[in-house]
This record gives C-alpha cells, structure tokens and sequence, in this order.
C-alpha cells in the first residue's frame, strides 16, 4: 500500500455553542483539509494514471465539489443553536449540520463527504482539517 495526501483550503465562519471561552462567538477561520488515501499502484501498462495510488486531480476535484464548494465562505451553524436561528432567513451560505462544528466534527463531516468517491480498494486513511495553522483534528474509519 502506498498513500497520497491531497490538500486545500476554505474561509469559513463558525461558533461554539456553550463554550466557555471566546470561540463562543461567532467568528472564522482558515480551514485546511489533508485527505489521506491508500490503495496499491496502479501497474496497468499505458493507462493514463500508471505508477499512481489515484490522480491528484481527480481528488482535487471531488474534495473542491464536496467540501470546498459547499463550505467557502460560509457559516456553519449547529442545528440546535437558537441564537444563530436568524441566519436561516438569509441567502448566504449557512451550512446547518447536526452537529456543534468543532474541527473534530468537520473532520468526521469531510469524511463522510468524501468516503464513497473512491473505487473498491482506494480508502481513507486519514482526514486532518485544520482550525489554524497549530491546531488541528484528525477522522480515520478506525475513530
């Protein structure tokens, strides 16, 4: 087994519900995703992806259709979360998820996002999404 690591970015807004210090409030972050997959080398002679685990590209492409696209720029806000209720009546991008958005969360959220592109063989190994640049979560199907 080999692993390749695909990387990007988002700017996305976000709070904490019953947090005890500032992350409270609303506020956004940079947001950093390494996807992590795992598979053999593709040996097939003269195909297009040969000496590879899975195109770059292709990655890119679905983790820019299913996690970036639908994040950047963004506010996710907690289902349950009545004083962020107003930003439902807006036509921004508020993202509602059943969940508090911790990077922890999110993680685990850009996992399942994700986990069904890959063919029989290429899995997931790791998803790592930073909150900023020192701190970070990481989601495996082992968690």
């Amino acid at each position: 087994m080999i692993s390749v690591t695909k990387i990007i970015e988002w700017d996305m807004g976000h709070r904490i519900p019953n947090h005890n210090s500032k992350c409270r409030n609303p506020h956004g972050h940079r947001y950093r995703l390494e996807l992590t997959l795992s598979g053999p080398l593709i040996e097939e002679a003269n195909d297009s992806s040969e000496g590879m685990v899975f195109d770059f590209g292709d990655i890119k492409k679905f983790m820019t259709e299913k996690v970036h696209d639908p994040l950047d720029h963004g506010f996710m806000i907690y289902s349950q979360d009545l004083e962020m209720r107003w930003l439902r009546g807006t036509n921004w991008n508020v993202v509602i998820v059943g969940f508090i958005p911790t990077a922890e969360n999110i993680a685990k959220w850009c996992f399942g996002q994700l986990k069904d592109c890959f063919p029989k063989g290429i899995t997931i190994s790791n998803v790592r999404v930073f909150e900023t640049p020192n701190c970070w979560a990481d989601y495996n199907e082992s968690s």
